[in-house]
Order: structure tokens, then sequence, then C-alpha cells
């Protein structure tokens, strides 16, 4: 098992990076959410152009024909900056199902499209409510078990109300007909959803690695009696236990890639192991930014609120931390059965 990482995965997560710290801001989250869009669409375009929408997506079709272990880097600098846009949607889930389609009934000319960028997509697979609905132009649906590829102008869409306002939630109403089916080996979604969950992962970490750093810059300015509060032993303990819980949790969701990206057979407990500890660093670094801020954390006027808030929707989206140990306990049951009747 070797998932280190290449140095070309290395700079194109940084590249990724820098457009992010560049193009998606406090401010310009905060203007998305005043004007009612789900969309930084000029964001859109230019993770667009960097290849990021596609990288999944066959070279024959125009992608970059990439894994999710060259996907997991930047899903963790799209969590740093709490970008709202529908990756994970279109790169993890859209574009490998609508690739390697059974019967053929999608036109190529939409793929291409969806993988370059110049059309877009949402879905409710491995989720209750589709995001960005209102700002796609496809839907990738499932009922009893078959998958539906619809316009969006052709379904009802209703905006949930949702804790994190820069990630806008809908819930679909729409009739499936024959020919709005889609024809897709089972293999191809589960490994789809599992690969969205995997860089839910990822995204959740880039939160709580921003949360850890806003936090100790922090401690260190405030000062109560004349002195930084970061000098406090509690508050030393708080930030390491969060560092701890990142840094423990970081290697689990990289394996969980590279399980994904190499067909392990114990692909969907690496993945279920790397959500199930993404979702509790994130939630312990919601908790110690809290505390270690105070009163001043709950307040809309601070940034701080932004990355709270998306930190939370991502510890409880595609699984929180309950549902995959309980994905990781029947395992290890199973494993001992097997064992014991080996």
């Amino acid at each position: 098992m070797d998932f280190r990482f290449t140095e070309t995965q290395r700079l194109f997560a940084g590249a990724v990076g820098e457009l992010l710290d560049k193009e998606c801001t406090p401010a310009t989250l905060r203007a998305m959410t005043e004007s009612k869009d789900s969309s930084i669409q000029t964001l859109w375009v230019s993770l667009s152009n960097m290849g990021v929408v596609g990288m999944t997506g066959p070279e024959g079709y125009g992608g970059l024909g990439m894994s999710d272990l060259d996907l997991v880097l930047i899903m963790e600098e799209i969590g740093r900056v709490a970008c709202p846009e529908t990756i994970i949607e279109q790169t993890c889930i859209g574009v490998p199902i609508l690739s390697n389609l059974i019967d053929g009934r999608v036109d190529e000319g939409l793929i291409k499209s969806l993988i370059s960028g110049e059309q877009r997509l949402s879905t409710t697979l491995g989720s209750t409510y589709a995001l960005a609905a209102d700002s796609v132009d496809y839907l990738l649906l499932e009922n009893n078990n078959e998958i539906h590829l619809l316009p969006s102008s052709e379904v009802e869409m209703v905006l949930q109300k949702s804790v994190d306002e820069t990630r806008r939630l809908f819930s679909i109403k729409w009739q499936p007909t024959k020919h709005t089916s889609v024809e897709v080996h089972p293999d191809v979604v589960r490994k789809s959803i599992l690969s969205a969950t995997t860089a839910t992962a990822a995204q959740a970490l880039g939160i709580a690695t921003h949360l850890l750093e806003t936090t100790i810059s922090y401690v260190k300015e405030r000062e109560q009696f004349g002195k930084p509060v970061g000098i406090n032993q509690a508050i030393k303990h708080h930030l390491a236990d969060t560092g701890k819980a990142i840094e423990f949790a970081r290697p689990m969701v990289h394996r969980a890639a590279w399980a994904l990206s190499v067909s392990d057979p114990e692909e969907h407990v690496a993945v279920s192991m790397g959500k199930y500890l993404a979702s509790k660093a994130v939630n312990h670094a919601c908790r110690t930014a809290l505390q270690c801020h105070g009163a001043i954390g709950y307040t809309m006027e601070y940034d701080l609120q932004i990355w709270l808030k998306r930190g939370w929707a991502l510890a409880a989206t595609r699984g929180d931390a309950i549902a995959h140990i309980d994905v990781i306990g029947r395992n290890i049951l199973n494993d001992e059965h097997n064992s014991a009747n080996g």
C-alpha cells in the first residue's frame, strides 16, 4: 500500500488552492448569499478552465482521466475555503456515471459539455437533497434503484432550510419515465457514491484545518488581563486535541481515496473509516473554535460562522460518524464470523 502523493498531484492542488484563495473569499460568499444565488459563476468557470470539473472524465471525452487519489488533495483545498460549487456532484458522481452507461442513450456532446463545465449537473444520489439545483442544467436522480437524467427545467424544486446559507439544498419533485431512465451498472453507481463520500470527508478536513489555523491566530492576538489567551493550558489542550484529530483522520481519508483508485476489496470500509474520522475531526474543530473565540464566534458579522456552519453540514452529509461506525462495526463482525468458520 503506497498512497504517497506525487509532485504533480501536490502542484495541481496548490494551484487550485491559489485560485480559490483569490476567487472564493468571505466577501464573495456573503455576496452570493445576499443575492440568493447558489453559485459563484466566475469561480465555476475558473475551476472548469483548470480542468477540475472534468478530472474524472475519460480523456476521449476531453477529461483528464484521473483517480480519487488525484482528486482528494484538491477536495481539501475546496473545503478549506468553503467553496459552494457542485464539484462533488458533477465530478465524483455525474461524470463517472454518464461516461459509463450501458445503453449509451445520453448524447456524447452532453457528456463532453459536463466534463468541460459548460453545462452543470447536481444529484440526489447518496443524499436527500440536491445541492444548488437552481443553478444547474441537469439532475441525476434515483427511483426504485433506477437512475434517471432530467433537465432541471422539467422538475419542481423546493428550497430547504439549511444551517449553511452558502450551501443551498433543494428537494426535487419529478415524474420518472422510460425516456428519462439511463442504464448503468450498479457497481458504477456504488463506486461513484463512495467517491463522493471520500470527497466530502476531504472537504471536511479542509474546513477543520481552516478552523484550527484561524483559532490559533486568534488566541495569539486576543488578550485577557494583558496576556494572550493562548498561553492558557486549557486553550493549548483544546488546540492540540483538535490538531491530533485532524492528523489522525487525514491519512485515513487519503487511504480511502487510494483504495478507490486501485479497486481495493475493502474500499467501502476504508471510505467509512475516513468519513467517520473526518466527521469527528471537523466537529471537534467546530467546538474548539467556538470555545476559544467566545461569543464573537456566534455572530453573523464574524467570518468564522461560515466555516462553522459548513463544518456541521459536511459532518452529517453522506453519513455522519454514527452511520459510518456502524458500517465499520458490521465489517468487523463479519470478519470475526468468517474467521471462526474458516
